[in-house]
């Protein structure tokens, strides 16, 4: 969705537009623990910060998928980042209103690279039995001729599946998926590729190891204006903290 006035609508009114669909209560004590509040936290700083120092530090500090994760580094100066982008379909090229769909957490979009972002809570916090297998169809199915990347924040495998247990990501994803291809009815993906290409699409980072990354990274930073220098550090430190409040 965007501002009447083409402008695209910011973090923090996404954020706001997130809260006025779900009960004002959960987000009391300023929505400590709500992974919403702590994705559009450290977004935001994500998207001010340096870009290849930090965003790209931490893609490369991410588990699997390399060859998709050192494509999206070669362009992060190019990079778009979108918070709460809305609904993405899992078919975009069947018409109908009836069409499965994910709402992610952020899309990262640059020339060559298609990339959703998946942000789980600090803590303990499980996947619906279909959602991740609904975000692999809906990001293939979208990423057209770019590459497809899935950042899994704040979750590594063996994930969490509700009602399941800890799961391996390729069982996960196996166990649903030709349930939702079926009922997505894109006839553009088949099953068989897809079950193959999955250690080809899915990355991850833990909270923690993305805490760590961007401390070193801001220890490293210097330049010659101490004005750009204290931007950066308090940005670093606002995302270091934000990590930790909602631990």
């Amino acid at each position: 969705m965007e501002a009447m006035s083409g402008l695209a609508m910011s973090m923090v009114g996404k954020l706001l537009e997130e809260v006025s669909w779900e009960h004002a209560t959960s987000y009391r004590q300023g929505g400590r623990g709500r992974e919403n509040v702590l994705s559009a936290e450290v977004m935001m700083a994500l998207d001010f910060l340096p870009r290849d120092r930090f965003l790209g530090a931490a893609i490369r500090a991410a588990t699997g998928a390399e060859s998709a994760r050192t494509l999206l580094i070669n362009e992060i100066e190019e990079a778009e980042l979108r918070f709460l982008p809305g609904d993405l379909t899992l078919a975009p090229n069947r018409p109908g209103n009836d069409q499965l769909v994910v709402q992610p957490d952020a899309l990262i979009t640059s020339p060559s690279s298609f990339v959703l972002v998946e942000a789980k809570r600090v803590r303990a916090s499980s996947f619906q039995p279909e959602q991740l297998a609904r975000e692999y169809v809906a990001t293939m199915a979208h990423a057209g001729t770019r590459t497809p990347l899935i950042l899994l924040l704040g979750a590594a495998p063996p994930v969490l599946v509700r009602g399941r247990g800890r799961m391996s990501l390729e069982d996960a994803i196996s166990a649903e998926l030709e349930s939702v291809l079926l009922r997505a009815n894109n006839e553009e993906l088949a099953l068989e590729g897809l079950v193959e290409r999955i250690h080809d699409v899915f990355c991850w980072i833990t909270w923690t190891e993305l805490s760590a990354v961007i401390g070193n990274q801001a220890a490293d930073f210097s330049t010659t204006d101490p004005s750009v220098n204290a931007s950066v550090q308090r940005l670093a430190e606002s995302l270091r903290s934000s990590i930790a409040w909602h631990t």
